[in-house]
Order: structure tokens, then C-alpha cells, then sequence
């Protein structure tokens, strides 16, 4: 994923609004994440921190949708890209658990069709190969990249499969779509390897892939703003990615690819919350047992340590570091899409996990780190795991603004009416700050040399949408 160059553009920070307030709010780590926004020319993002199996931090900052003027929230879905491929993780592991998948087994045994590497014909395939990357299936692109669509794809998971991996397969190249190692001998990134994987759950349950993840996944966790599908958003739910070019961000269509098992999946980081906490709990969230402790210490567990000593069960092991100087080894995945930057880690020895997600295209680990070191200066309340009873997608509950604007809309003067007054800032929809100024409890202010457009006016922990015509 491509570094980008600062340009000078200086992001929204939009306190929550919707399903949660942050625990322990850090004016410092707030302007650490706005600078890295900057730096990396990052429209939207959404932080999140779990400890102790509780949600000890939560921001959300910038656009989701800078033409339609829709902030980032914290219910705010993004593409996940390859942060997806631990939930096809989890799938998979929960047919293993139950003995309806043998991890080294020949996966041809559960296949309508047969996978081999041509060049090594006589060497099975297994499923662990699969997900620590050492099938010796590669990464076609030159036909994968024809299958994106704008929306949901419209070729099954099934049909992908049979496409790309079966002899008669149109997609089929012996050259191309395998490598020269024999399988289980080196390590190859696959993301064709993941969606075989997501397929094998889809063969052996007799479900529909993204039914199955519905069912024993996403309803035991109450991720609710999850889905497989942009059909199962509102995509105003949904933070639309961007591309930075040319000193401005350009927007992708919400797309879709049929190897959707690898990199499409779309959530928030509230549910996210769910998920890793189940994770850091032995598999537990609330009542629901998700995996067994024993399937998730084989997941986090270095599975082919003579090739690659940081790769377990489809998450894997990356370095963060400290404020003092230190280095921790965080299990996790990252992604990266067209206009899609996310990152997921969990330190089981002390019950921390991390999210971070962006709608644009840069390096999110600096933030990562800060995260990490802020998580482990905080203390528990003993709330326990979040509650069920959240708000779904399409559903938000917005409190009555704390400040009345009036007129709105206005062409050069608007009286802002607050319980106290403050500092008030006015922002264009990029984020610019556009006007600075203390005010009392009412106070007239003049923007007669503002350009016409929207705006956003922010008081405190308050903000409207402001109109100049």
C-alpha cells in the first residue's frame, strides 16, 4: 500500500454521536491521530481499544462521505479487506472443532472438483496450507482484477472456485495461478488460498458461505452493522473510499469481487469490539462460545516456524512499538483495498485489542502503536462486555444538539445560542478549519467573507451542520 505525501490537509474530528461516548477521552492521542490523518492523507477514521473484555476507548474522526457530508462515526461501517480473512478463519475452525474438517487432510476429500499444484501433481493440498499461506496457490490478477464489480459481485463463490482452480475452469492457468514450491514448503501470500478456505466452509456446512458466517458468527457475536454484501447496508452506513490525487480525494464506487471471502467483508469497530474480545476471552463473549480455548491457542500459535515464524492460522504476528523503547508481538491481521486501510491486533497476555480503520490509502500502524501504549496506561471499570441491545445498522440515536445557529441557512451574519459559551470552530465538509473564535453564551458572528457551501459548527462536544448561501 502506497505512502502518501502530506499536502497540508487538516481532518474533522467529530466527537461521537451515536452508540457510545469515549471512557477516557485524550485531547494528545486525539491530535496525534488528526496529525497521522493529515500525513497520510486520510479521510475518515474510526480507533477503537478493548481491555479486560470491556471497551476502554472509542473515537471517530473525519469523512465517510465527503459528498453527501456524512461524518465518520463510530457506527460507521468500513471495508475491512484482509482483516476479513480471520473471520473465514473462524468459520473454518468452528467445523474443525466439531471433526467436520481435518486441517491436514487432502482438501480434494471435501471438493466437488479437484485442486492440485500441476507442478507438483502427486503432493495434496491441505486446508492449514491454506491458511498460513503455504498452498502454493498464487495470485492471478490479471484475471482476478476482470471479476470486480461496481456493488455486489455477481459471480457465486462456488462458481469463482470451479473458475479458477478446476482444469476446464475459464479462469484455469497452470502457469500462473500456482507457483514452483512444492506445497507446504514456502511461504506465498494467496488471497485465492483464503476464499478455497472460505469455500471448503461453504461445501462442508451446505450453506451459503455468507449464511453460515450469518449464523455462527456475526448473531453469537450481535454484530449487527456486519455483512458479507453492500446489500446489507444502508451505504450511507457505509464510509464510501477515496483515492488522494492530485491534492484532493477522488471517490471509488463501493465495489464488490466474488472471491468475497478474502477481503470483502464490511463492519464497525463496535462490533469489531465483539469479536476480538471473544477472542480475548477463550472464545467466549457474554453467553456465546464462539471457538474453544484450545482452537484459538492452536490459531495463535506458529504454525510453519521453519518458514515463517510469525504466520499462525490466518492471523499473524506483527511488531508495535512503545513510547519507552519497547517492542510487543500483537496477533492480528491488516488490509488494504482500493481506498480501504485497516488493522486488527490482540495481545491475549494482558487482554488488550486494537482497531483502526480508515477509508483511504496509507501506513495506519504509527497509530497503532500510540493505541497500544495509551491502552496500557488505562484501568478497567468492570462494565463487562459490551450489551446486545445496540443499534442496528440504519438505526442512530442522536441527542439534541446543545447549541441553536440561527439563521441557517445565512449569508453574513448567524447568532450561535449555547448553555456557556466556548471556543467555537468553524469547518468546511473536507475538515479545513475555516474560523476560529471564542464566544459567550450568545454571540453574533460574522462570516460575510466565507464562500457560499456546507459547514460544519462545533461547540464543545456539539456540532450542526451550518449553511452559507
Amino acid at each position: 500500500m502506497m505512502i502518501l505525501k502530506k499536502l497540508g490537509f487538516m481532518l474533522l474530528f467529530v466527537p461521537t454521536m451515536l452508540l457510545a461516548q469515549n471512557p477516557n477521552p485524550s485531547p494528545e492521542l486525539d491530535a496525534y491521530i488528526l496529525d497521522e490523518m493529515d500525513y497520510e492523507n486520510l479521510p475518515g477514521m474510526s480507533t477503537l481499544i478493548v481491555k479486560g473484555g470491556e471497551i476502554v476507548w472509542v473515537e471517530s474522526y473525519g469523512m465517510a462521505d465527503i459528498e453527501n457530508n456524512v461524518p465518520v462515526s463510530d457506527n460507521t461501517a468500513f471495508l475491512l479487506a484482509s482483516v476479513s480473512k480471520l473471520f473465514m478463519a473462524t468459520a473454518l475452525m468452528q467445523l474443525a472443532e466439531v471433526g467436520q474438517i481435518d486441517l491436514d487432510e487432502d482438501i480434494n476429500t471435501y471438493l466437488p472438483f479437484t485442486v492440485f499444484n500441476p507442478n507438483y501433481p502427486d503432493n495434496i493440498i491441505t486446508s492449514r496450507m491454506l491458511m498460513t499461506h503455504t498452498s502454493s496457490i498464487a495470485d492471478d490478477w490479471s484475471s482476478m482484477d476482470t471479476h470486480y464489480t461496481i456493488g455486489d459481485p455477481t459471480i457465486s463463490l462456488a462458481d469463482y472456485m470451479e473458475m479458477y482452480f478446476s482444469v476446464s475452469g475459464v479462469d484455469y492457468d497452470a502457469q500462473n495461478n500456482f507457483n514452483n514450491d512444492t506445497p507446504g514448503s514456502d511461504f506465498d501470500y494467496s488471497n485465492m488460498a483464503a476464499d478455497l478456505a472460505g469455500y471448503l466452509v461453504e461445501v462442508v456446512s451446505e450453506e451459503l458461505f455468507s449464511e453460515y458466517s450469518n449464523t455462527h458468527v456475526f448473531d453469537g457475536l450481535c454484530m449487527e452493522n456486519t455483512s458479507w454484501y453492500l446489500s446489507g447496508f444502508d451505504t450511507l452506513d457505509v464510509a464510501r473510499p477515496y483515492d488522494w490525487q492530485g491534492g484532493q480525494f477522488h471517490p471509488y464506487s463501493h465495489f464488490g469481487f466474488p472471491g468475497y471471502t478474502s477481503g470483502l467483508l464490511r463492519s464497525n469497530v463496535l462490533d469489531l469490539a465483539n469479536f476480538i474480545i471473544a477472542y480475548l476471552q477463550d472464545g467466549l463473549f457474554n453467553d456465546n462460545q464462539l471457538l474453544s480455548a484450545a482452537t484459538i491457542d492452536e490459531m495463535l500459535t506458529p504454525q510453519v516456524p521453519d518458514i515463517d515464524d510469525t504466520q499462525g492460522l490466518n492471523w499473524y504476528t506483527e511488531e508495535i512499538y512503545l513510547s519507552d523503547g519497547g517492542v510487543v508481538d500483537l496477533w492480528g491481521h491488516n488490509g488494504g483495498e482500493g481506498g480501504s486501510t485497516t488493522e486488527l491486533y490482540i495481545n491475549p497476555d494482558n487482554q488488550i485489542g486494537i482497531v483502526v480503520l480508515s477509508n483511504g490509502e496509507g501506513e495506519l500502524l504509527y497509530v497503532v502503536d500510540e493505541l497500544y501504549d495509551y491502552a496500557l496506561s488505562l484501568s478497567t471499570s468492570g462494565v463487562g462486555n459490551p450489551s446486545c441491545e445496540g443499534v442496528s445498522i440504519g438505526e442512530t440515536v442522536v441527542p439534541p444538539p446543545a447549541i441553536q445557529v440561527y439563521p441557517n441557512p445565512t449569508r453574513d451574519t448567524f447568532t450561535i445560542e449555547s448553555e456557556k459559551g466556548g471556543l467555537v470552530i468553524l469547518y468546511s465538509i473536507l475538515g479545513e478549519q475555516i474560523l476560529k473564535q471564542e464566544v459567550s453564551s450568545v454571540e453574533e458572528i460574522d462570516v460575510s467573507g466565507i464562500e457560499s457551501g456546507n459547514y460544519f459548527l462545533q461547540l464543545n462536544n456539539s456540532r450542526v451542520k451550518l449553511v452559507l448561501q
